[in-house]
């Protein structure tokens, strides 16, 4: 396994995107819904920047000097190779991680395809082929049922008491994850198996 899954929290930290193309703007809307502060620098930047929260632009090229240590992370998705280049080198040298989309191997981390509903997120990568990491979210996306997020929810708002129980613990959390109680949701609705759990305690 090259790559360790890592969930980070970006509200509020500066990513500085080299490139405002197809490329910078798909992984931009991640960093967006993560709450990032996104400042893209390029030549040409796509208008859909625009939709996007957070995001602030310089129509230019980049230069050695906007690299910051004030930047969490670069994204260079630019395909001046040149560029990304000398600017990634200067990204080491001041410890800032870097994606590069025009080469991974020299990348610090990469972005997955993500599947996200409520609490729950998942992320899929596939060596640089986007469209085999879509099609599986697609694919997971099927199992996000209403009632497992409802489950989800429940769980989380219940976690600290069956943790702190002396009679319960993570063992009695994972017997509440099954597809019996997901079709008792769907039925009944969550209430009743609220009360069960709150009986338990």
């Amino acid at each position: 396994m090259q790559y360790m899954p890592l969930f980070i929290d970006l509200n509020d930290r500066n990513i500085l995107f080299v490139g405002g193309g197809n490329v910078a703007l798909r992984k931009a809307r991640q960093f967006a819904e993560a709450g990032a502060q996104i400042h893209v620098i390029a030549p040409e930047i796509n208008e859909e920047f625009n939709r996007l929260a957070k995001v602030s632009f310089e129509q230019r090229k980049a230069v050695p000097e906007d690299i910051s240590d004030k930047y969490f992370a670069v994204i260079f998705a630019s395909s001046d190779k040149e560029t990304n280049e000398k600017l990634s080198k200067i990204c080491k040298e001041k410890r800032i991680i870097v994606d590069r989309c025009d080469d991974h191997s020299k990348s610090d981390f990469v972005t997955g395809s993500i599947t996200a509903k409520g609490s729950i997120i998942n992320s899929t990568v596939s060596g640089g082929i986007p469209a085999l990491s879509s099609y599986l979210n697609k694919e997971i996306e099927k199992l996000f049922t209403n009632e497992l997020i409802e489950l989800n929810k429940l769980l989380i708002e219940l976690r600290p008491a069956i943790l702190s129980s002396k009679k319960l613990g993570t063992s009695f959390m994972s017997s509440l994850v099954n597809k019996e109680n997901l079709l008792r949701i769907k039925e009944e609705g969550i209430d009743l198996l609220k009360q069960e759990i709150l009986a338990c305690l």
